[in-house]
């Protein structure tokens, strides 16, 4: 796993059991070879516990901030109350993700469902979590009201060459934010696992957004244990998109689940098996992501 590089490894300790806390993943990633992880929380932002676990010697941890209502929503100032912790002369934080458990496409996904909380009980080994859905205001980047603020944010993240990453958004608020973004110039784009239920796009979709400039696929281990994608379903994304424009990911923390160094590892059996070459996978968990953190 030398060089492999987790951009969205989950963390506690928040409302979610979790099988991590920063230190302890932090320790994890260094025992199991790998060269890092961004370390995401749908509640806080993990900012200030990579920096806990940077004072403690741990320096392959990152951090990022989700923007759900718990942190206030699509609001400015959560995004810059995380900048300033520093280290090496690199801001700790990374990547800001637009809204994920509160983000309206995500919400709508939970009510058709017949859930009653914003977090799924397959993140959680079923035991409740979260906020009922009926409280849970839904927050949509194509809302007259928020442009200002979204505005806001992205023009932050473009002073500050973070990684804006889309979230659960629907592929409708998707074409709308990546133009956006691009246009306010922001230089670095992750599609959030595009193949997850609330965006569904597809390789031709990608394909177009990539085209953009700066834009990158993800494609997450997560989405096979827990939604059921396949290995040559993740493949054929691979493939369709180019390892060039794509990012592997663990999207672990799961209590009941392996670590990001396993899932990581387990990824690239997986996908090797695809007929998915070694280049192409070192490309896309080590270059692409060092290269998004500006490591490289």
């Amino acid at each position: 796993m030398n060089g492999c590089i987790d951009l969205h490894f989950h963390i506690g300790p928040e409302a979610i059991p979790r099988k991590f806390d920063a230190i302890q993943a932090g320790e994890d990633l260094n025992a199991s070879g790998m060269a890092g992880a961004v370390l995401k929380s749908h509640y806080f932002s993990t900012v200030p516990f990579v920096q806990m676990a940077r004072s403690r010697g741990l320096e392959t941890v990152w951090g990022s901030v989700v923007l759900n209502h718990y942190v206030g929503g699509l609001n400015p100032f959560a995004l810059r109350g995380s900048l300033g912790m520093r280290a090496n002369g690199q801001e700790l934080l990374k990547v800001v993700w637009m809204p994920t458990v509160h983000a309206a496409a995500h919400l709508a996904i939970r009510r058709s469902d017949g859930e009653a909380y914003d977090v799924p009980p397959e993140w959680t080994g079923g035991i409740v979590s979260g906020t009922p859905v009926e409280k849970v205001p839904p927050i949509s980047v194509m809302e007259r009201g928020v442009q200002e603020a979204l505005r806001e944010i992205l023009r932050i993240i473009a002073d500050n060459d973070l990684i804006l990453a889309t979230g659960h958004l629907s592929k409708e608020e998707v074409f709308h934010l990546v133009p956006l973004a691009k246009s306010l110039g922001v230089r670095k784009v992750i599609l959030t696992h595009p193949a997850y239920e609330t965006t569904r796009l597809t390789v031709e979709e990608i394909r177009q957004l990539v085209a953009l400039g700066g834009v990158y696929a993800e494609q997450s281990y997560a989405l096979m244990p827990i939604d059921h994608l396949t290995p040559a379903d993740v493949a054929a994304y691979i493939r369709g998109v180019g390892a060039e424009h794509t990012v592997m990911s663990s999207d672990l923390g799961q209590k009941s689940r392996m670590s990001s160094g396993e899932g990581m590892h387990l990824f690239c059996e997986l996908m090797s098996k695809e007929g998915i070459g070694e280049d192409a996978l070192r490309t896309m968990a080590a270059e692409n992501p060092a290269r998004l953190l500006g490591l490289i």
